[in-house]
C-alpha cells in the first residue's frame, strides 16, 4: 500500500470512530436479506403449508437472529483477536478482548437454541419461525429425495454393468 492510500484509510477511520458501528448492522441486514431471498427463490409452493408471507417473515426473523449473532458476536470476536494490521485504523479504539471473549459462551448457547428450533416456541415470533422451519425442512427433504434417486440410478447402472 502506498503512503497516500494509508492516509485515506486513516482519514476514513478518523471520520468513523469505530469500524464496527457500521459493519455490524450491515452484516445483520445482509443475513436478513439473504435468508428472505433464499426463501423466496428456492421454496416451492409444495414446501409452504402456511401463507407465503408468514414463511418470508419467518425467514427474515431467522436471518435477523443469525445476522445479529454473526454481526454483533462473531465479528467482534474475530476483529478483537485476529486484526491483521492495526495500523490501518490508528485512530479507532481497539476492541476489548476481555469484553469480546465474554460473548463466546452466550453465542454458543444461542447457536444451540437456534439449531434445536427452540425459538419456534417463542410467543410472538414462534408461528413465523415454525412456518419458515417447516418449509425449510420440506425443501431439504425434497433435495434429499432427488439425491437419493440419483444415487439409486448410479447403483442400478453399476449393477447392470456387472452382469
Amino acid at each position: 500500500m502506498t503512503h497516500d492510500a494509508r492516509s485515506v484509510i486513516s482519514a476514513a477511520a478518523a471520520a468513523h470512530p469505530h469500524v464496527l458501528t457500521w459493519l455490524e448492522p450491515l452484516v445483520m441486514a445482509g443475513f436478513t436479506v439473504l435468508f428472505v431471498l433464499y426463501a423466496f427463490v428456492f421454496f416451492k409452493p409444495e414446501h409452504v403449508e402456511h401463507h407465503p408471507t408468514r414463511v418470508l417473515i419467518g425467514a427474515a426473523l431467522q436471518g435477523f437472529i443469525i445476522g445479529m449473532l454473526v454481526g454483533f458476536v462473531i465479528l467482534p470476536l474475530r476483529i478483537a483477536f485476529f486484526v491483521p494490521d492495526p495500523s490501518l485504523f490508528p485512530d479507532a479504539p481497539p476492541p476489548s478482548r476481555g469484553l469480546a471473549s465474554l460473548s463466546a459462551l452466550p453465542s454458543l448457547l444461542l447457536l444451540l437454541v437456534i439449531r434445536q428450533g427452540l425459538l419456534a416456541r417463542a410467543p410472538l415470533i414462534g408461528r413465523y419461525l415454525r412456518a419458515y422451519r417447516r418449509a425449510a425442512i420440506k425443501h431439504q427433504v425434497d433435495g434429499m429425495r432427488r439425491a437419493l434417486a440419483r444415487l439409486e440410478a448410479v447403483d442400478a447402472r453399476a449393477k447392470a454393468e456387472e452382469v
